[in-house]
């Protein structure tokens, strides 16, 4: 995860060279969707093949003989990963805002467009984050999780912001906000359901 931290910002940093010339579009909006996409796939990888791998290596049945619950394991390697991309999403944010002040000033509304897209990318990375888990906890072949991840784990954190195409007056934040902390709380009860499931 520490490689996000440096990658993600360096990425952002990259955005702005590569980036076509637009007229006052700010940087920090296309760093956020792609450092959350980026960010949000890697990280479903990272925890699909990891829990995978420590099934496959019995790492699990040398916690479970120690008074640990099951679904702490489950819940620590969630939040670990997720904080870590909180972090690197707003070390990408800052380098994105310092190259948005150096070179178009300071918008209008930016900062409220700013929060609007962060948790839009928030939201996304924690439904992929606890369908990484999901598949490490269904799969037991490394690549096939990795397969998995990349395909499903990008792919299904899209839900968020599907209706608002569909359904005019929708608040697409809020939306967000609500679809995000409710889906992942159904796939990470799923998930430690299974898990608690699984025989080590």
């Amino acid at each position: 995860m520490i490689v996000l931290w440096f990658g993600l910002p360096l990425l952002s940093f990259l955005i702005h060279f590569i980036q076509p010339p637009t007229e006052d579009f700010p940087i920090s909006f296309l760093v956020v969707l792609l450092v959350s996409s980026i960010g949000g796939t890697l990280s479903s990888i990272m925890l699909s093949t990891s829990i995978v791998s420590e099934k496959n290596r019995h790492v699990y049945e040398l916690f479970l003989i120690r008074p640990v619950k099951r679904y702490n394991l489950l819940l620590a390697k969630f939040f670990a990963v997720f904080l870590c991309l909180i972090i690197a999403i707003f070390i990408s944010l800052i380098v994105g805002l310092l190259i948005d002040i150096s070179t178009i000033g300071f918008p209008e509304n930016y900062l409220n467009s700013m929060f609007d897209s962060l948790i839009i990318s928030m939201s996304s990375m924690a439904i992929t984050c606890s369908i990484g888990i999901c598949i490490g906890v269904l799969v037991s072949s490394v690549a096939v999780a990795a397969i998995l991840a990349v395909y499903l784990g990008g792919q299904l954190s899209s839900i968020i912001i599907l209706p608002t195409f569909f359904i005019p007056g929708l608040d697409p934040e809020l939306l967000a906000l609500i679809l995000g902390i409710s889906i992942t709380t159904v796939i990470m009860g799923i998930n430690i359901l299974l898990f608690n499931r699984v025989q080590f």
